[in-house]
């Protein structure tokens, strides 16, 4: 049933049979109990708030350490709640959903001393709260609140960084103005911060929270020459992961040729891709076509994947793409990564080409990633190179094996019993071994690993 004709046959059913329904669903399950206790007292806020508040209190009083696996449904608690405090107070009577965020907020840091978050379901649910904190503020808009004092109050309890959405959506509540406040406030205190005395080998935090803060007031005021002057005030020689965000930050607020300040500069060798890649958006917003397809063709130079070529392709006339294709098939074939070259043939329809790569350099394959190898294997076994497929599958489980990763034998099993189906297939082993002298092989050097092998017997 879709969701209109749903709708049209709830509106068919008389209130006295949805009150019983509901009323069944209240006793029986517990789990609804909060949900519909909301529902009912939506028309009278003051009481709906006392009973939120209760909730929110008991999250406090909380001792019990919630593991990891408990952490997903007592995330979907705590966003219950807080849907509770959205759909029943915030147009209705935002003062007191302001006042009831507010209180939630103040629980996470005991909440978050009890609960294993390595999934961080609840540290999202934290950050979803101050985007609604936000709102039922900017709704409110209590006149005898200073809410730059107010925000930046809040902004010094985030230790956990559940806080971090406040500054840069300030912009939701306070006018440029206030947010023009704060970003004096957070300069200021960077600037006297960095004026204290240095201690060896320790962090000035103080620095580094009040850089971070200016930075997210200039997210709050889309000023990327803030943003800027943040890192510069802390670094007045900025780094490559710096330079880096600053130009990721003017090309945001597509202001390119600020970039270009920094992306005319020479980068160290590791951070090149980087620097190409941020030429190529700026490229994109100046028009700039001719250059774009420089910028491409280093990129595909430097990565030699089919994704780039693509995109470089994407910058070439009609006349020029058959001799790129042609070019990348040569480059793909005189070396680089196995990985990427084999796939780009294989998307450029050399499969041949790319299963006689693949056999060339069989002995580079036990040192590809296990992800993008598995990947390969199932393209060439679907493809019917059942030898660059034997090679993949080989070196797969070798991989296995080798590292005695007993956890990963169920997936070993498998593997040989697809070599197994393609030596069927295969007719002419060469370069590789023979099946029969892979097993033997395989088994000298591995038979001692009887877990293994009791796999394939099982």
């Amino acid at each position: 049933m879709n969701i209109d004709t749903f709708k049209e046959k709830l509106a068919d059913i008389d209130a006295d049979t949805l009150r019983d329904f509901i009323f069944g669903l209240y006793l029986q399950y517990p789990e609804l109990s909060n949900k519909i206790e909301a529902l009912t007292l939506a028309n009278d806020p003051v009481v709906l708030t006392r009973v939120l508040r209760k909730r929110i209190a008991s999250l406090k009083r909380g001792r019990r350490f919630i593991d990891y696996r408990a952490s997903f449904d007592f995330a979907r608690e705590l966003e219950a709640a807080l849907a509770d405090i959205e759909s029943g107070l915030l147009e209705r009577s935002p003062e007191h959903a302001f006042d009831l965020v507010d209180q939630f907020l103040a629980t996470a840091e005991s909440v978050l001393n009890r609960v294993d978050d390595s999934g961080g379901a609840v540290g999202e649910v934290y950050r979803q709260a101050v985007l609604l904190w936000l709102a039922a503020a900017a709704g409110w808009r209590d006149a005898n609140i200073d809410w730059v004092e107010r925000i930046d109050q809040l902004y010094q309890q985030n230790d956990y960084g559940v806080l971090d959405p406040l500054l840069p959506n300030a912009h939701l509540l306070l006018t440029p103005d206030q947010l023009k406040q704060l970003a004096w406030r957070y300069e200021n205190a960077l600037c006297r911060a960095l004026k204290s005395p240095e201690q060896e080998d320790k962090v000035n935090f103080v620095a580094l929270h009040s850089g971070v803060a200016l930075g997210q007031i200039a997210d709050a005021l889309h000023d990327p020459a803030l943003y800027e002057r943040s890192i510069l005030i802390y670094s007045p020689q900025p780094n490559p992961l710096q330079m880096k965000s600053i130009c990721e930050k003017y090309l945001q607020y597509e202001q390119p040729k600020s970039a270009m300040r920094y992306l005319n500069q020479a980068w160290a060798s590791r951070f090149e891709h980087d620097r190409l890649e941020l030429l190529d958006k700026v490229c994109v917003q100046t028009g700039d076509r001719k250059q774009l397809k420089v910028i491409r063709s280093q990129l595909f130079q430097s990565e030699q994947s089919y994704a780039s070529f693509k995109r470089y392709l994407e910058t070439l006339d009609e006349d020029e793409k058959e001799q790129a294709c042609r070019s990348a098939i040569r480059q793909a074939e005189q070396g680089g990564d196995i990985l990427r070259s084999a796939d780009l043939l294989l998307n450029l329809g050399q499969t041949e080409r790319a299963q006689s790569l693949v056999l060339a350099r069989h002995q580079e394959l036990t040192e590809c990633f296990y992800d993008g190898l598995l990947r390969l294997a199932k393209v060439f076994e679907k493809a019917d190179c059942n030898l660059a497929a034997a090679a993949c599958y080989r070196a797969l489980l070798l991989d296995i094996l080798v590292q005695a990763r007993s956890k990963a034998y169920g997936h070993g099993a498998r593997y040989f019993k697809k070599l197994e189906a393609l030596a069927k297939r295969i007719k002419v082993f060469k370069p590789l071994p023979t099946h029969h002298a892979y097993v033997e092989q395989l088994r000298s050097v591995h038979g001692r690993k009887k877990s293994f092998w009791a796999r394939l017997e099982s």
